[in-house]
């Protein structure tokens, strides 16, 4: 599959003043989900350049989501949840447009937190900046999280762990941290950097 780059000729149905906080995209491999601060759900079909306003109610998470084809969901961590991981089975979707937002097909992780931050707890020395999630493919993934280790801005640390999902026997999602769970100290911390370019 090549890719192309084309301009759509249908606008985004959201204003230039709504800011996208979790997105998507579709086990279709063509649809992305978007979620925006005003509480509306839009998605666009690349195939065709088609936008659709899906309804009062978002994604239940900060950022981007990965879909799982063997938990068969999208995997993402919510807003306000310390240290767990959030899944949502897109099959879900509609039914959730129908009942105007319900936790339909929402599941938290249960057993260890994957995140050194939890609530609004700070690391150790300093405060916490910013974590990625990548998803690594066959449920595994990666989590990267900046923080200071003192008061000075340029004093930060990455924290890099990585785990796994699967669903318990009784149908709960546990988490599963592997050995490879390191810190590393960075020579130079400023605002504009991107730990995500640390690991590419």
């Amino acid at each position: 599959m090549a890719w192309s780059w084309y301009t759509s000729t249908t606008p985004p149905p959201f204003t230039g003043y709504e800011t996208i906080i979790s997105y998507a995209l579709h086990p279709d491999g063509r649809t992305i989900f978007m979620s925006t601060d005003r509480r509306r759900t839009h998605s666009l079909d690349t195939s065709n350049g088609v936008w659709r306003d899906l309804g009062e109610w978002t994604l239940p998470f900060r950022g981007q989501a990965y879909f799982d084809g063997e938990l068969d969901a999208w995997v993402g961590w919510p807003p306000l949840q310390g240290g767990r991981i959030r899944l949502l089975v897109p099959s879900c979707l509609t039914q959730r447009q129908r009942h105007g937002g319900a936790a339909a097909g929402v599941h938290d992780s249960q057993g260890e937190a994957v995140f050194r931050r939890g609530g609004e707890e700070k690391h150790p020395y300093g405060r916490y900046l910013s974590a990625t999630l990548t998803y690594m493919g066959d449920s595994k993934f990666c989590l990267v999280e900046n923080a200071l280790r003192s008061k000075n801005v340029l004093d930060a640390v990455l924290h890099v762990t990585l785990f796994g999902l699967k669903y318990h026997h009784k149908g709960e999602l546990k988490t599963k941290i592997y050995r490879t769970n390191r810190s590393y100290a960075l020579s130079k911390n400023t605002l504009e950097f991107s730990h995500a370019a640390f690991w590419m």
